[in-house]
């Protein structure tokens, strides 16, 4: 047996659902039902049952489950030291962050690192999501948290401050004369996210639009649709925005990181471009904690 008709196992008990599983392995639903009919037939066992909520493991399926992932957690070790051994300027890098923070800061310093370092093929993953370093679905993440996962090593680069904006043209007007009572609020639709957002500033129901990320939200303010609340570093090198209330927020617990699996630090391209990224942040630090004036953009 292959330690891939293991890996569609492992997928199918993770996801409970051959569609998932086909998802999360990038193959179509009929190709992980082949691989497991396979697998239970070469073994003569049944894995799974199949019950209304999804596939549940057998007693004989949570046995192999527990050997599989010790395999998987060696293989991963094994990748990981031949990787770190690698000191060359070129080959993979892949990096995960939020899609606002690459859009909003990171991308024109990005390029000038590229450019200086052309060996180097850049990938990045943009999502919110905890990607597994362990399993090397990326090899740096840079991170918005108030505590980051206890197994990766890495560095707290700066705090987070918030401010309450609008736009700096004639459609922001009405709500600098307006009381805060009067503001028409733009949120996100999960009102948990909200609750964190907003903290204490705006009740659910004062939150008139609603979209579907922090970029919209930005992008609604600056052209007059309502008040909302957006990070400092991004929001306050805007000129098509303005600040309601001059104090930001700053929530000390909430730091902008940079980590990895302690496994790569030796790597020289993944050291490289995380200590590029940290003396980026240093000279910026006072935009993203919320004490640099309004339209004086990112040092990078």
């Amino acid at each position: 047996m292959s330690w891939d008709e293991h890996r569609y196992f492992l997928a199918i008990a993770r996801e409970r659902s051959l569609t998932r599983a086909g998802k999360a392995l990038g193959v179509s639903q009929p190709t992980v039902s082949r691989h497991l009919d396979a697998l239970e037939a070469k073994l003569k066992v049944r894995l799974f049952d199949r019950a209304r909520q999804g596939y549940e493991l057998t007693a004989v399926g949570m046995d192999l489950l527990e050997v599989v992932q010790q395999v998987e957690e060696q293989l991963d070790e094994a990748g990981r030291r031949i990787y770190g051994q690698d000191q060359g300027l070129s080959g993979a890098l892949r990096v995960t962050c939020t899609e606002i923070f690459l859009n909003g800061y990171l991308s024109p310093a990005l390029c000038q690192f590229l450019t200086q370092n052309p060996g180097i093929e850049f990938s990045v993953i943009c999502t919110d999501s905890q990607l597994s370093l362990g399993r090397r679905e990326a090899d740096l993440a840079i991170r918005f948290t108030r505590r980051p996962i206890e197994t990766l090593a890495g560095r707290r680069l700066a705090s987070m401050a918030f401010g309450v904006y609008t736009s700096s043209g004639a459609e922001g007007d009405r709500f600098t004369l307006a009381t805060r009572a009067d503001w028409d609020w733009i949120g996100v639709h999960d009102d948990t996210y909200n609750r964190i957002l907003f903290g204490g500033r705006v009740r659910e129901g004062h939150i008139k639009h609603r979209v579907d990320s922090v970029m919209a939200m930005q992008a609604m303010a600056r052209n007059g649709l309502g008040v909302t609340v957006l990070p400092c570093y991004i929001a306050d090198c805007d000129e098509g925005l303005r600040r309601l209330e001059p104090d930001a927020t700053t929530d000390s617990r909430l730091g902008l990181w940079i980590l990895h699996h302690p496994d790569i630090r030796r790597v020289y391209r993944v050291r490289l471009f995380a200590d590029f990224v940290a003396e980026l942040i240093r000279t910026d630090v006072d935009l993203f904690e919320g004490r640099r004036p309004m339209g004086v953009g990112a040092e990078g």
